[in-house]
């Protein structure tokens, strides 16, 4: 069989070059069009603790951002599921696999109850979505108690670590307990006899502690700040590697005592395993979107957050990481092995 060939250069020549440029380029963004994803249905939001917490706040922030600036298409409902130390939210999320209408916002005690073996899920039983920011933790006691320093309440505890009560919320183990565990061992007290009470949420920890039923307490800067503000708490040391800026420049970090202790709480967000790439690009997006808001960075001031974004492929590498670290600590607490 013969065919007739075209001379080269000619107008039918380009012309034909450029109809099939035109057919490969089409097919080549084919590709890239069909993968586009987005919620198709309400999305659940949900937060594994009781409402007014540090988790459930940014959740509605970010609910918040997302349906008044018409970010998403479709209703952002906030599902609160606390209990089990955020266990409930968590095994919730996990058991609908392959639906990315269903979001977490999570913090450490996913890494220290698996850590611990309080629960069986692992951060890579999930898709990872992303981490939106880092919180410190701040040691409180009642404006009116006797202790003027950290290392006045450490004096006390050295020689009793028994003798009081720390309130914490949701968990032991979590990163509210690192928070004093890590400074006070590194100080000489016996961590494993400290007295731990926790609360269903970090503001039931504050709210007991100003009733007067605990004597300290640890747990985000962001929701114990209104009542340092308003008188009711002192602060004794901030888990931070060096002091914050503004208002809250005259809070002491551990250094200042003298004990080198840093101690981070990430945010991070989850959805069910079992997300296609799709999918999980579509969330990161979004995410790396809302951080970027005026909203969210006028947040991120006032409270003092660690404007700390890390992509749903960084986040892994990070929380592999942060797993490491937080069980050396639960060991010398005697809460693993």
């Amino acid at each position: 069989m013969r065919f007739n060939r075209v001379p080269r250069n000619t107008p039918q020549w380009l012309g034909g070059c450029r109809t099939i440029l035109t057919f490969v380029l089409i097919f080549a963004a084919a590709p890239a069009f069909a993968a586009t994803w987005k919620p198709t249905r309400p999305v659940e939001f949900v937060v594994p603790a009781n409402a007014g917490g540090t988790l459930d706040r940014p959740a509605r922030l970010l609910q918040k951002i997302w349906q008044e600036n018409k970010m998403i298409d479709v209703p952002v409902v906030i599902v609160n599921r606390p209990g089990g130390g955020q266990a409930v939210g968590y095994s919730y999320v996990q058991a609908a696999a392959a639906d990315p209408h269903k979001i977490l916002l999570v913090s450490g005690p996913l890494l220290s109850n698996h850590i611990t073996g309080k629960n069986k899920l692992h951060h890579r039983d999930f898709s990872l979505l992303g981490q939106l920011y880092t919180e410190y933790n701040v040691l409180s006691v009642r404006a009116d108690a006797p202790f003027k320093t950290a290392n006045d309440l450490i004096a006390r505890l050295k020689v009793a670590p028994d003798s009081m009560a720390v309130a914490i919320g949701t968990t032991p183990g979590n990163s509210s307990h690192i928070a004093v565990a890590l400074p006070f061992k590194r100080a000489g007290v016996d961590i494993r006899r400290l007295r731990v009470v926790a609360f269903p949420s970090a503001g039931e920890s504050i709210s007991n502690l100003l009733g007067g039923h605990l004597d300290y307490a640890t747990g985000g800067l962001s929701v114990a700040s209104q009542h340092w503000r308003a008188g009711r708490l002192r602060f004794l040391a901030l888990s931070a590697p060096k002091r914050l800026e503004g208002d809250y420049a005259s809070i002491p970090i551990w250094k200042d005592s003298g004990i080198d202790a840093v101690v981070s709480n990430s945010r991070f967000m989850m959805a069910p395993p079992g997300l296609t790439r799709e999918q999980i690009a579509y969330w990161d997006g979004l995410l790396r979107k809302t951080v970027a808001s005026a909203e969210w960075r006028k947040m991120v001031v006032q409270e003092q957050w660690v404007d700390e974004y890390l992509g749903s492929a960084a986040v892994r590498k990070h929380l592999d990481q942060e797993y490491a670290e937080t069980r050396e600590i639960l060991v010398d607490l005697g809460m693993a092995k």
